[in-house]
């Protein structure tokens, strides 16, 4: 069965919740859905498998630890991100056998100074050091590659071990291992969602007829509107 991984860690559960509801009230029981926790997170209701796991304490180290623990050769895996609604069903027939990356679509200067002072970033744009989302990555019938991205993560100053580690240890792996990487689109795959929208019915109209994948939800006015976008699926 195709699997579905997401990341979560805290008692506040509402998030993963509806991300977790939206695959069992649209697919039903197509795709095993897989939750990886560190030990003091509860399972979420409806998830297939739960890893449970001592990770580190830092939130770039500790995803991409967890995410290094799921089993996926000769299996069909997406890793997605937990504040995200499925809506329409995903193909994996649609990707040949590797490891699948989003680019990222938009380009704008890193703020070097937030959340905390990163000099590798001064006057560097996204698209110079992470140019792909971490939001949805595919592994189909290959090898788990996170071991690596945590090893070269743990690596890196702790800052990175805080805020951007998993994206430049992907783009650092990456860089070393081009050939082995295909690519997806945006566009057809995945709508972020960055700020409050006043027509939600619309708007999810737009993306169904679009055959969009997910809705991902980044910044807590858009959070607010993840339960306005699950009750029109």
């Amino acid at each position: 069965m195709d699997q579905i991984v997401f990341f979560w860690t805290g008692k506040n559960l509402f998030i993963p919740e509806y991300f977790v509801k939206s695959i069992i009230k649209n697919f039903c029981k197509k795709y095993k859905i897989i939750q990886v926790s560190d030990t003091k997170t509860n399972k979420i209701d409806g998830v297939d498998v739960y890893i449970k796991a001592d990770l580190p304490a830092d939130i770039m180290t500790a995803r991409l630890k967890a995410y290094s623990l799921v089993e996926t050769k000769n299996k069909n895996t997406i890793f997605c991100d937990a504040d995200s609604l499925m809506i329409s069903e995903l193909y994996f027939d649609d990707f040949v056998e590797g490891y699948h990356l989003m680019k990222r679509k938009r380009n704008s200067l890193i703020n070097h100074l937030h959340p905390e002072y990163f000099p590798e970033f001064k006057n560097k744009y996204f698209m110079d050091l992470m140019p792909f989302l971490f939001g949805a990555i595919i592994i189909s019938k290959k090898e788990n590659f996170f071991v690596h991205l945590y090893n070269i993560c743990t690596n890196l100053p702790a800052r990175f071990h805080r805020w951007y580690g998993d994206q430049i240890s992907l783009h650092i792996f990456y860089l070393d291992n081009k050939s082995k990487f295909l690519f997806f689109d945006q566009d057809k795959y995945m709508h972020i969602i960055d700020k409050k929208n006043n027509n939600p019915k619309e708007d999810l109209q737009i993306l169904l007829e679009k055959k969009i994948h997910f809705i991902t939800f980044k910044g807590p006015k858009s959070k607010k509107q993840i339960i306005d976008y699950f009750s029109l699926l």
